[in-house]
């Protein structure tokens, strides 16, 4: 057997075993004979796996599903209607993954739109979901008393929510970066607080005060107002599941199924639950927008400098030219061999009038945001990277490595600000292989998508942490001590005035991506 065979073999007993394990601890308050329940976290399992590892593993979900309906419900339907019904069950769970595959590019949920498109897509899965569970079991006639419509609201109710509190915690966990800040919120001494504070919250709920829960639910805002505004999305997701094993745990001890409204108290779960997500989400936005504020003000403070560094670079860029100038009328009244000086000298007029277009450009890009956009092709961008390799790493140069896959479209950007990016990128890469016994450099040019290409400068050096991959990009941030800490947030700035972006991927060694634009097609 194969490798990827018996990973997934091992992926599937772990998923089965969990999946079990969340159905038996939440099989609560059954419903009619075939056992509708009012929280199936197991089923926000089953969405994450299959967000996570792809619908290849649905044959491992259906087996999983119809494994829990003996184990748990003992198949009241028999085994052919236990087979339709996790049919169903499944292929709701596929085409809710499908479409959130399709819609939402970042699985860690980190925007508004990503979640609203989350919330919506669950709530319309799960009821299209339950109409045909429940409408199998009317025809069946395995509903016995129970209405329809009291049927089909627990299934939904029971299905959204579950869905809705596990798979996003699921997702956290799985996202190294979100899962990093996870273990760092745990270790605050506040989050000690916050939780224990919302236990005693849901002890005076259930326990501590007179009458109806559900009276009393709203003594549970207030803990979980404060998680989410101190804590963002991390902390939300955290809080609500708490919420819910904490009303779990409360219907289970209560005297009799009569004294608790487990229909209403899930309704009020649900409620919390979007809360809980659409505050945390609100407060990561707003952290998020004034770090970007932090560093467009540090960038501005980089360009006023780049604008003064210009000013006074120019002068002697100018001087120099015209010296390499004078020093060519010289040698053409001389009358000795000129051919080596002459090249010499022309390559220096070169590079100072390059010089002197590069800061122009960077001048004009921080002071009006211009640029001046341009066909590249990709033999000339190729032939760039690999001029500048020449450069940058001299007689090193061998270890750089560039290809391209076939027919990529030309880029459309400003040839002077991109060498700039490159350059950058390559001195960086040169820095961190060191000396190394494994140097290397490789710059692959590949699509990203339909209208952008995307250029990977992928080093043997040691790659960067989840918090570092950030920081490196402010301004005035230098893991050098000699180094000022503009490049890359100047290579940043310069990647988003085209409509692209530069990103550090978090591994062993180092990767960037830089995202550009394709020549628009005629």
């Amino acid at each position: 057997m194969t490798k990827p065979a018996l990973r997934y073999l091992r992926d599937s007993l772990i998923f089965a075993l969990c999946y079990i394990a969340l159905d038996w601890a939440s099989y609560i308050d059954p419903v009619g004979p075939f056992n509708i329940t009012p929280w199936n976290p197991q089923h926000g399992l089953a969405i994450a796996w299959l967000l996570l590892g792809g619908l290849h593993h649905a044959p491992a979900v259906l087996a999983t599903v119809l494994l829990a309906e003996f184990v748990v419900r003992d198949m009241p339907g028999g085994y052919l209607i236990a087979l339709l019904t996790s049919l169903t069950v499944v292929g709701g769970f596929a085409i809710i993954a499908w479409v959130l595959r399709e819609l939402i590019s970042d699985l860690g949920l980190r925007t508004t739109r990503h979640l609203t498109i989350f919330v919506l897509v669950v709530i319309a899965g799960t009821a299209v979901t339950g109409t045909t569970f429940v409408g199998i079991l009317r025809g069946a006639d395995l509903l016995g008393s129970t209405p329809i419509a009291e049927a089909l609201v627990r299934f939904w109710i029971g299905d959204a929510i579950g869905i809705l509190i596990t798979a996003p915690l699921l997702l956290a966990v799985a996202d190294s970066e979100r899962r990093a800040a996870l273990l760092a919120l745990a270790k605050r001494p506040e989050t000690l607080l916050q939780v224990a504070t919302l236990i005693v919250a849901i002890e005076l709920t259930f326990y501590g005060l007179e009458g109806d829960p559900a009276r009393h639910f709203y003594l549970l805002f207030v803990p979980l107002i404060w998680i989410a505004a101190r804590g963002g999305m991390n902390g939300a997701v955290v809080a609500v599941g708490i919420v819910q094993i904490g009303v779990v745990v409360g219907i289970h001890h209560a005297d009799s199924a009569a004294e608790v409204p487990v229909l209403e108290l899930h309704a009020l779960v649900a409620a919390l639950t979007l809360t809980g997500l659409y505050l945390g989400m609100m407060v990561d936005e707003r952290e998020r927008v004034a770090h970007n504020l932090r560093q467009t003000l540090r960038l501005a403070a980089a360009g006023e400098m780049a604008g003064a560094i210009a000013h006074e670079v120019n002068q002697p860029l100018t001087a120099l030219a015209n010296y390499g100038e004078s020093a060519l009328m010289v040698l053409d009244k001389a009358n000795t061999a000129q051919g080596p000086l002459r090249e010499i000298i022309e390559k220096m007029l070169q590079e100072s009038h390059r010089a002197a277009e590069v800061v122009r450009r960077l001048r004009d890009l921080f002071r009006s945001g211009t640029t001046r956009l341009e066909s590249v092709p990709p033999k000339e961008l190729l032939a760039t990277v690999r001029r500048i390799g020449q450069q940058v790493l001299g007689s090193d140069s061998r270890i750089l490595i560039v290809h391209e896959e076939p027919d990529v479209p030309p880029l459309y950007v400003d040839r002077m600000q991109l060498e700039v990016v490159i350059r950058n990128l390559l001195a960086n890469a040169r820095d961190a292989i060191g000396e190394n016994a494994d140097r290397r450099i490789n710059v692959e040019v590949r699509r990203h998508d339909a209208r952008h290409l995307c250029l990977v400068f992928a080093d043997s050096g040691p790659g960067l942490g989840v918090e570092t991959r950030h920081r490196i990009f402010e301004p005035f941030v230098s893991g050098k001590a000699t180094g000022m800490g503009l490049g890359l947030a100047i290579s940043r700035a310069i990647a988003e005035a085209h409509g692209g972006s530069l990103e550090a991927l978090a591994g062993t060694h180092g990767e960037f991506h830089l995202i550009l634009p394709c020549s628009p097609t005629p």
